[in-house]
């Protein structure tokens, strides 16, 4: 056993993990690897969103979505360009 590693059993639905196993045959990487990365993956994507909550203002998130709740548009895009290039544009496309 590797340093670090902790070796442990879980229960998974027998259909997610068929398709599980495929996708790592498909991307010829473990099974390991492949849970390792969703992981991963899903952690980064949750200390993102606590970094965000943490900085936004008390309040403004909630003002935000009481806004969409009353039917008004709380941010509108202004430009000339329309929303696919505008995407286009962010990803550097």
């Amino acid at each position: 056993m590797l340093m670090g590693e902790k070796i442990t059993s879980i229960r998974i639905n027998e259909e997610i993990w068929k398709k599980a196993k495929i996708l790592a045959i498909i991307e010829g990487i473990t099974l390991k690897s492949l849970i390792e990365d969703a992981l991963i993956t899903v952690i980064e994507g949750d200390e993102i969103a606590r970094k965000f909550k943490r900085t936004a203002k008390r309040g403004v998130l909630e003002k935000l979505k009481e806004a969409r709740r009353r039917g008004l548009l709380p941010f509108q895009i202004i430009s000339e360009k329309t929303a696919v290039e505008l995407v286009k544009e962010g990803r550097g496309d």
